[in-house]
This record gives C-alpha cells, sequence and structure tokens, in this order.
C-alpha cells in the first residue's frame, strides 16, 4: 500500500470516528434532509481568449429536514454565485455572493445575503488521488434584523477513480465552520461539521453528477445540538 492510499484510509476513518462521536452525543436530536442541487459552470475564454483563467460558477440548491410532524419539508433555497481567477494550475481565488430563501419550524422566514471570499488548492497526490482544499470567510447577514455573521470554514475533500469504470470517481470530505463574532445565527467559535461521502460520475465532457451522504453537526446556541443525515445530490453543467 502507498502513502496516499494510507492517507486516504487513514482520513476516512477520522472522518467516520468523528461523525458517530457527534451523533451519539445524549443531547442532539437526529433527523433526516435532502440537499439537492444543479450547478452551472465554465470560464470567459468564448468572451476573449485573454480571460481564459476566468472562472464562474452558479448553483441553486434546494433543502428538505424531517423536523416537522407533517414529515419531510422545505426549509432552504439557495442560490450561489461566484467568479473566480486561476493563479496557477494548482490555486485559485473566488468572490461570491448567495441569495438564502430560509423557512424555520414555527419560526418567521426570513432572507439572507451572504458575500463570501474563496481560496481553492487542487493537487494531483501520486497517479489518481485528488485533491481540494477550500478557505472561504463568508459574511451571513440577515436581511430583516441586518445582524451579520462572520464565518470562516475550512474544507478539505479527497477523491479517487473507482478502477475499471470510466467516469465513476469516490469522493469523501470534511468542512469545519466557526463563527468570528458574536452574532444571531450560532454562537461564536466552533458552530458547525459536515462530513460528506459519495460518487461521482462524469458522463460527458460536459455533464456529470454527484449522489451521497452529508452528516451536517450543528453545535446550537441551545443544550439541544442538532445532526441531520442528507441525502446530497447534484447536477453539474460545464460550458
Amino acid at each position: 500500500m502507498n502513502v496516499n492510499k494510507k492517507t486516504l484510509m487513514l482520513s476516512a476513518l477520522l472522518l467516520a470516528h468523528s461523525t458517530a462521536s457527534f451523533a451519539g452525543e445524549p443531547h442532539t436530536n437526529n433527523m433526516f434532509g435532502t440537499w439537492t442541487a444543479v450547478t452551472l459552470q465554465g470560464d470567459l475564454k468564448s468572451v476573449s481568449p485573454n480571460l481564459e483563467k476566468v472562472k464562474w460558477e452558479i448553483m441553486n440548491q434546494t433543502r428538505t429536514r424531517d423536523d416537522s410532524a407533517k414529515g419531510l419539508r422545505f426549509t432552504e433555497n439557495v442560490l450561489f454565485s461566484q467568479i473566480g481567477y486561476q493563479v496557477t494550475s494548482n490555486a485559485s481565488f473566488w468572490g461570491g455572493y448567495v441569495r438564502n430563501w430560509i423557512d424555520p419550524l414555527n419560526k418567521p422566514s426570513f432572507k439572507e445575503s451572504r458575500p463570501y471570499q474563496d481560496f481553492l488548492w487542487k493537487q494531483t497526490l501520486g497517479s489518481n488521488l485528488q485533491l481540494m482544499l477550500r478557505t472561504r470567510v463568508e459574511q451571513r447577514i440577515n436581511e430583516k434584523s441586518g445582524n451579520v455573521g462572520v464565518r470562516p470554514r475550512q474544507l478539505i475533500q479527497f477523491s479517487h477513480p473507482i478502477p475499471f469504470v470510466n467516469g465513476l470517481s469516490a469522493y469523501l470530505g470534511d468542512e469545519v465552520l466557526f463563527y468570528a463574532n458574536k452574532n444571531s445565527f450560532g454562537k461564536r467559535g466552533f458552530s458547525e461539521n459536515r462530513i460528506f461521502t459519495g460518487l461521482s460520475y462524469q458522463f460527458t465532457n460536459k455533464i456529470g453528477a454527484d449522489l451521497g451522504y452529508m452528516g451536517q453537526y450543528v453545535d446550537d446556541k441551545t443544550d439541544m445540538n442538532l445532526f441531520t443525515h442528507n441525502l446530497q445530490s447534484n447536477i453539474r453543467f460545464k460550458f
């Protein structure tokens, strides 16, 4: 077994252990949910050859949660738009904006604006293992109250092709989220952990899809924390 495979296996074990620890806490509310998305992405090469390194991406994601006596219900619609610049083959910088429609249970609905800034690093380890690191700082703005939550977040993801199946790969990752200031969204300091795993399939050079699991642990301001077990799906179109 080479070093990269050992690293991937060790990461998988650590992530699985952290998820089991969160889900098993005595004051954690476990529930099911879905995150369903459509993603459009491309560059500006068609506008000018000099703009080939300028990238863009738009994603619309609908979220549901099984937190009602009536069963699964709509909780959020999240519209992402971002533009980035490919500095090197590994590194890129992005600026984005999120428009979020949120429908909490037994509370008034509200809208959220969320500008954010990303640094993205992608690297091939060995011959096939892909590493992605994303550092994001976002500013969550409650449009009703004007309250702002500054939230840094760090993501790490590994992906690897599935042998003997062209276009199919498996992915595994984790993202940790914090609040840097006192706000109405969540407690200051560690606020959330997201672990995810699944399969990606590239149908053509332009069309791909992802299907997997995402466990979202939220360290709430109350004594009852939240762990949602989400079925996550995404259809990708490249232009």
